[in-house]
């Protein structure tokens, strides 16, 4: 029942979201339903395979909040073009960013955000919004292409953490107008050292981590998978589905897959990247470019050239990789040799394959 005592700032919720697996859903849900106990008007919209930007609903006074994961420190780059593309304009924005939260026993350990905060809140104050608030929200974390999962025990603490938490914020930014979690200002020198690493993961650790994914001979054809992917990015090659460099490693395909087909190929990442770092493409676009002997301009442009050799090995590795999988016998050995083989996949409780979709 409507508790008529609550009045907020706002009359309306506008809530973009992205979510691979569920957590930023569950979380722009939470907060969809706190502003219902206000009288609020609240919309919902999924960026999933976004064609274009839908202009937010105004009326009366409105808060608009975005909401998705972290994604090597940064927001998730889908998002991150959704926000570029955004029209301009003067309302209140809040940004929630789910991280990936662990928990080992009774001890609970947060994630980190990086630039995942800091930069929509300066692309949305160079359009003209007022920053209203932020949460770093630590969600059970999904990315078990380089962790075991988490316990269904282990991840319903930690979700249920996180309901009491975004009830309180909400309280504080519909009743007072603005809300910060003191979590970003107490992270803020973590964010910021690694910073660096979120440049990496953007400009090639995430493509590299887009070849690592493969279904093995257990592939029942069924292609949910290439249905529900949220950036288009997995396609049918030989009828197998094979993952573009588009992908952003939601982990969607591996959580919904229902014959549980979907592996990490470390196997196949771990050693190949190991081997492109012994050819020698390096020292000979040194000797090309006429490179000094010393100094920082070489030690980058070194660090540069080395990325971008690696990568488009990799790229055309994994091409010649997708066709041997052809082989059940050697599917079957990289099966066997992926760690998600034998880990647990996740998916947020209670979603079901008809939240994950544009809306």
């Amino acid at each position: 029942m409507k508790d008529i005592r609550k009045i907020s700032v706002y009359d309306t919720l506008v809530v973009y979201y992205f979510s691979g697996t569920g957590n930023a859903l569950k979380a722009a849900r939470w907060l969809a339903d706190r502003a219902s106990e206000y009288g609020m008007e609240v919309h919902l919209h999924s960026i999933d395979r976004f064609e274009k930007v839908t202009p937010p609903e105004l009326n009366g006074k409105t808060l608009i909040v975005f909401c998705y994961p972290t994604h090597g420190f940064n927001l998730a780059p889908i998002m991150m073009k959704y926000i570029a593309k955004f029209p301009r304009g003067k309302s209140g924005v809040v940004t929630l960013n789910t991280r990936g939260g662990l928990k080992f026993g009774k001890i609970y350990f947060p994630g980190l955000s990086g630039v995942a905060q800091l930069l929509p809140m300066f692309l949305l104050l160079l359009k003209g919004y007022k920053i209203k608030g932020s949460l770093p929200f630590d969600m059970p974390s999904n990315w078990i292409s380089i962790h075991p999962g988490l316990t269904d025990s282990a991840a319903g603490d930690i979700s249920r953490r996180r309901e009491r938490q975004i009830g309180k914020f909400a309280e504080r930014l519909f009743e007072k107008g603005r809300a910060f979690s003191y979590k970003f200002f107490v992270y803020l020198p973590l964010d910021i050292a690694v910073a660096p690493i979120t440049i990496g993961y953007y400009f090639c650790g995430r493509f590299i981590f887009a070849k690592s994914f493969y279904a093995s001979a257990d592939c029942n054809d069924c292609r949910l998978c290439v249905e529900k992917c949220p950036t288009n990015s997995i396609v049918l090659v030989g009828k197998r589905p094979f993952w573009r460099y588009t992908c952003e490693s939601c982990m969607r395909c591996i959580g919904i897959c229902p014959s549980k087909s979907i592996q990490t190929a470390h196997s196949f990442v771990i050693p190949m990247m190991y081997l492109f770092s012994l050819i020698p493409v390096t020292a000979a676009a040194v000797n090309i470019l006429g490179l000094p002997a010393d100094g920082i301009l070489q030690d980058v442009l070194i660090r540069v050239i080395n990325w971008i050799a690696v990568f488009l090995f990799l790229i055309a590795g994994y091409f010649i990789f997708a066709q041997v999988l052809r082989v059940k016998f050697i599917n079957r050995l990289f099966e066997y040799t992926s760690l998600t083989r034998y880990w647990k996949r996740y998916i947020a409780s209670g979603m079901k394959l008809r939240d994950f979709g544009t809306k």
